[in-house]
């Protein structure tokens, strides 16, 4: 990062820890504002080269006038954990917050979504076996999912891969594969408001339908729908209604 993002990224730091400083000396209701560790995460940083630690610090300055301010906080880069991967995995059963960082890890590792699915399963195959409760697989399951985001033309091979990873330890999270039918309901549902809403119009005009009228209407997609909600503003006859 250049030198003008570091400070805007310290400023930012100070004033988070201000804020939530003072957000919790009100809820205390005392004089002096708690003490808050504040550490700073790079993310796309490259790797530290030779044997320098993954951890550093950073340190906000200003001088105006006779006042100075100085707020030195620890910064990580993830990016130096990249090659300590068998840690991250072994301290993630005990210890969520590694599992955050190997989605970011997996995230930035494969720009390219196409390249992305192998990355989630695995992530979503560890994240079954790490013990740990259904709430939190849960939590953890959405989280990784939404930073190692898929294209949609790959989630349907997801929701098969992730359907069968339930089935196996018996249970569901709102996941991929429940958003997929959630989103799969709203449409269904939209279609079926605007079927209803048209045989209500054509009914009003040209009186009773017959059956088989219904069922066509009923059963059309949204496209046809629309083309013949459009022919029912200048429709003469009920005919006209369906004309291409």
């Amino acid at each position: 990062s250049s030198p003008q993002a570091l400070q805007v990224f310290g400023w930012r730091m100070l004033e988070y820890s201000v804020l939530f400083r003072q957000r919790e000396r009100r809820r205390g209701k005392t004089l002096l504002p708690p003490q808050v560790y504040s550490l700073g995460i790079l993310i796309n940083q490259p790797p530290r080269s030779g044997d320098m630690p993954p951890t550093g610090t950073l340190t906000y300055r200003n001088d105006f006038l006779t006042q100075e301010t100085r707020f030195t906080f620890p910064i990580v880069e993830l990016e130096s954990w990249r090659s300590r991967w068998d840690e991250l995995d072994a301290l993630a059963p005990t210890n969520p917050f590694a599992v955050v960082i190997m989605a970011q890890l997996q995230a930035t590792g494969h720009p390219d979504k196409a390249t992305r699915l192998a990355p989630l399963l695995d992530l979503t195959r560890r994240l079954y076996g790490y013990g740990y409760t259904r709430d939190r697989i849960g939590a953890l399951l959405r989280l990784v999912e939404s930073m190692v985001r898929l294209p949609t033309a790959l989630e349907s091979d997801y929701l098969l891969a992730a359907r069968q990873l339930e089935q196996e330890h018996e249970m569901s999270y709102v996941t991929i594969a429940e958003r997929h039918g959630m989103a799969k309901g709203r449409t269904e549902g939209r279609t079926e408001g605007e079927a209803n809403l048209l045989l209500r119009l054509i009914q009003r005009r040209f009186g009773p339908v017959d059956e088989a009228t219904t069922q066509r209407i009923r059963s059309a997609d949204s496209a046809h729908l629309e083309t013949w909600s459009l022919n029912f503003v200048d429709a003469a006859t009920l005919d006209d209604v369906f004309r291409d």
